[in-house]
């Protein structure tokens, strides 16, 4: 599918997407989140959505809404929640907060109950599927009048045939990456990236983040041809019992996978490239993103940045942007614009380009006079950002400011709906 240039305005926002996609040469497009108009409407997408949630997350914190909850925190599954009054359907799998990409993968697409690792990843005796996709296509498969939008005859046809929209944030995706050009159907035994249409990351860790080398750097001890932050391991296992319900023992892999050693460079902790030449490759050279002209699917990428890391919203952020900054440059207050953008596989513009469109997200100002100071990295997901309704950070006026993650979302989905997907 070509698409020489899109100019879609809806919900008062304009989005300008300019290039081929799924081809080369592809030019960044921005979108803007402005004020709406009050309307209650949405096209929504042809295929379901699924929500890939970000590391130490669990499903129910993540993608959360615009509306503070008592305790100050925002409505749990507040998007999913948006999208489904407004008639799209949305699967929000919960995985594990501390584990690898591929064992995050995994879970994405198949998870069963348990309390150990192998139970959850439906390695025990009698397992019995309860969340990811594997599970999603089973229900929704079931319903004859879903099966009826894709003209599916029964519901062997549909659970072979059946796509998604995947939307990630965060560690949610590279461990979708991994699923997509790694992991199998078990109904059609094709690999996943035959059953997805889109792939949007939301300031996604691709290419990992300094401060993961940096933590991974301070606590590893290597203990029989084995390194780990043992400490992190401890702090993670009690974690993952509150989180998870689950007994995870090596939580500390979460944070080797999302350094840019292990991302860039190679898999192996313990092996120094700069002095070896049989490292294992890195994550990023063995899972690149399907492209396959018989199955297209569109990878795209949202960016943001932190503008102004003095404005009281970005205090906690200040120290790791800082830090970031040196060692990347531009950043959201945890992933550098380059680790976002995931527009080449190695280092800067080293290892082959990827098939990603790569988009900018900002807030709006009603006087041009006040830049939006920016998102943070978890701005897409529950931060107090500048512009959303009722937020001060420090008692500070933000009246002219405009964020909303609802509103972001549904422009996004409204999006691939209008693109078919």
């Amino acid at each position: 599918m070509i698409l020489k240039r899109v100019k879609i305005a809806f919900f008062g926002v304009l989005l300008i997407a300019t290039g081929e996609c799924l081809g080369d040469d592809l030019i960044a497009s921005t979108m803007t989140v402005m004020p709406n108009s009050g309307e209650r409407s949405l096209e929504v997408t042809k295929w379901p959505i699924v929500f890939s949630h970000a590391w130490s997350r669990t499903a129910e914190t993540s993608f959360q809404g615009d509306v503070k909850r008592p305790g100050a925190e925002y409505d749990h599954f507040g998007i999913k929640q948006d999208l489904e009054s407004l008639g799209a359907t949305v699967f929000q799998p919960n995985k594990l907060a501390y584990a690898s990409h591929e064992k995050r993968g995994r879970l994405l697409y198949k998870k069963c109950a348990g309390t150990t690792v192998s139970e959850i990843l439906c390695q025990g005796s009698n397992p019995e599927v309860i969340d990811g996709i594997h599970h999603a296509t089973l229900m929704y498969c079931s319903n004859a009048g879903l099966r009826g939008r894709h003209e599916f005859v029964d519901e062997a046809s549909c659970r072979s045939g059946m796509k998604f929209n995947i939307i990630c944030h965060s560690q949610g995706c590279p461990d979708s990456r991994y699923m997509l050009s790694a992991v199998r159907n078990e109904f059609s035994g094709e690999l996943m990236y035959k059953h997805v249409v889109s792939w949007t990351s939301m300031a996604g860790a691709n290419k990992g983040t300094s401060e993961a080398d940096k933590i991974v750097n301070k606590f590893t001890l290597c203990l029989m041809d084995m390194c780990r932050p043992i400490l992190l391991d401890i702090v993670f296992f009690i974690d993952s019992i509150i989180k998870n319900k689950a007994l995870i023992t090596t939580g500390s892999e979460s944070v080797i996978a999302l350094s840019r050693k292990y991302m860039l460079e190679t898999m192996d902790v313990s092996c120094d490239p700069k002095k070896r030449i049989d490292c294992a490759p890195s994550f990023n050279e063995i899972y690149h993103l399907p492209v396959d002209p018989e199955y297209p699917v569109l990878y795209q990428t949202f960016v943001a940045q932190i503008n102004d890391i003095n404005h009281p919203c970005f205090r906690n952020n200040r120290k790791i942007w800082k830090s970031i900054m040196l060692a990347e440059g531009e950043n959201d207050g945890y992933i550098s614009v380059e680790s976002q953008q995931f527009l080449y596989y190695g280092p800067g513009q080293s290892g082959g380009a990827t098939p990603v469109i790569s988009r900018i997200v900002s807030g709006s100002v009603y006087n041009k006079s006040y830049p939006h100071p920016g998102l943070n990295h978890m701005a897409f997901n529950d931060s107090d950002i500048p512009g959303l309704e009722g937020v001060s950070c420090e008692g500070e006026n933000n009246e002219n400011f405009y964020f909303s993650r609802i509103q972001l979302y549904r422009n996004i989905v409204s999006e691939l709906a209008a693109l078919g997907f």
